[in-house]
């Protein structure tokens, strides 16, 4: 797949590329729904009850090496970084599609709803941003101002070579505090669209196709570090900028918790705010895309919202009124957590989607939110992805469990080991093959949405979803 041949290929992909990241695993995810495939063990791992239960066995710590593990025999080398190349990136997004996709094409943020209205509409996405865990030597997951440090090098490469990507290092000591003892997140985002994505739209944009550019206007506090490279300190999931960068009684006691002696984190000072590393959008990519289309003469709407999970809601709304016009009573709730996801199986069983950013309490109160904003569920269903680690702003399964009870007939969680959640790691071998048994219900292919579906669905909504569609002229 490289251009200058030196970079070996996983799955379609560079091997650089992380698979474990939403980046990837979403558009996976909805590349294998569209060419009639689902989504197990997140798109790389094997699907085995008996290797379940054997990494159920490890026990807390072991499992929690293990999780870490799996998480580094991903990483790439730091002298690999000059063979990265965006270009060679974006050829292998474009033929991940098939040919018989829908009449319409999404570009820029992403979220896994997103992926959910691309499912409904055979829409592809060509994702703004990607994720490359790049190896380092082991470092306290608290020593923040020291993973920039060692990161300069790599980052100047990266950037020389790729003058078209901006580079946001993240570092969050809360979820992902697990694998940032031995890796750097190297997040980037595409500021121009390039050749690939370029022949795709236009040839997209020829045959008569809707263009919607995903802004995510999600913002953070971050360091610049040199021309296009930025150090972010945490990430979405309800702890705030400020927190990570300051303190507060609850990190000093989440701290406390972990067993490290710090009782804030060490972090390098904010100087500017930026889109966030893995939701924002860069926006000069979305300037080059809107010429790109006038030129061509095609139709663009921008789609624009303030969150990550803003695009939730909607989207299950969409799913409803969609369904009931297809015939399909839509009384099955699916809440799916960051790549804990399967837009295949959301289809198949009739189910509505509703996404988390992970399984904090923000993402919690928007499910609630939603809940109560609607006609009940008959049925609804959880997904949890557990990373091994109690997050600042963690819900615990009671609080989970109460949720499921606003079903009118069942709720279930799907995949979770209530006794081990968030040390349940074997959900990642499970939750595909539970959520065929879980929900008994299938139904055969429908016509897919239309964009003036969509947008004839939006115009009725008016102004309940804090989402913003507006054709560009």
């Amino acid at each position: 797949m490289s251009t200058n041949g030196s970079t070996p290929t996983r799955a379609g992909m560079p091997g650089y590329i992380a698979r474990f990241d939403s980046g990837w695993g979403l558009l996976k995810a909805l590349a294998n729904c569209l060419n009639g495939k689902d989504f197990p063990g997140i798109g790389v791992l094997p699907q085995s009850k008996a290797l379940a239960f054997l990494v159920n066995m490890l026990g807390r710590r072991l499992g929690q090496g293990a999780y870490a593990l799996a998480g580094w025999s991903e990483t790439v080398p730091a002298r690999k970084i000059a063979s990265v190349r965006a270009e060679d990136i974006a050829e292998s997004v474009v033929h991940l599609y098939p040919d018989d996709v829908g009449p319409a094409v999404m570009v820029g943020s992403g979220n896994g709803a997103l992926i959910h209205l691309c499912a409904a509409m055979r829409a592809p996405w060509l994702p703004q941003t990607f994720m490359i865990p790049l190896r380092r030597p082991r470092m306290h997951p608290d020593e923040l101002t020291a993973d920039m440090e060692w990161a300069r090098e790599p980052a100047s490469v990266l950037l020389k070579n790729n003058p078209e990507l901006v580079l946001y290092q993240m570092h969050d000591p809360d979820h992902d505090r697990l694998m940032v003892r031995r890796m750097s997140y190297f997040r980037f985002k595409r500021r121009a669209l390039g050749h690939a994505y370029r022949r795709y739209l236009g040839r997209r944009i020829r045959e008569g196709a809707t263009i919607y550019l995903i802004e995510c206007s999600y913002a953070w506090s971050t360091t610049k570090v040199a021309e296009r490279h930025y150090f972010q300190v945490g990430g979405a999931g309800g702890v705030s900028p400020e927190e990570y960068l300051n303190g507060s009684e609850r990190v000093a006691r989440f701290l406390q918790q972990q067993g490290s002696d710090a009782r804030r984190w060490n972090a390098p000072p904010a100087d500017s705010v930026t889109p966030e590393g893995e939701w924002g959008f860069q926006p000069e990519m979305g300037n080059e895309f809107i010429e790109l289309a006038r030129e061509a003469g095609g139709r663009v709407v921008r789609v624009s919202f303030d969150d990550p999970e803003a695009m939730s809601a909607l989207v299950a709304g969409f799913y409803r009124w969609w369904y009931r016009e297809r015939g399909i009573p839509p009384q099955h709730l699916l809440t799916q957590s960051f790549i804990f996801t399967d837009p295949y199986w959301a289809l198949k069983t009739g189910s509505v989607p509703f996404w988390m950013v992970f399984n904090g309490r923000k993402s919690a109160d928007r499910l609630i939110a939603y809940l109560s904003d609607v006609e009940p569920y008959d049925y609804i269903y959880i997904m949890l992805l557990s990373n091994g680690i109690v997050p600042i702003e963690g819900v615990s399964i009671e609080d989970w469990r109460a949720i499921l009870t606003q079903a009118v007939i069942r709720g279930e969680f799907i995949g979770v080991d209530e006794d081990r959640f968030p040390y349940d790691f074997a959900s990642y071998l499970r939750y595909n093959a539970a959520l065929q048994e879980t929900i008994p219900f299938r139904y055969p292919p429908i016509e897919s949405a239309t964009p003036a579906e969509l947008e004839r669905f939006v115009e009725q909504s008016g102004n309940r979803y804090d989402v913003r569609f507006e054709e560009v002229h």
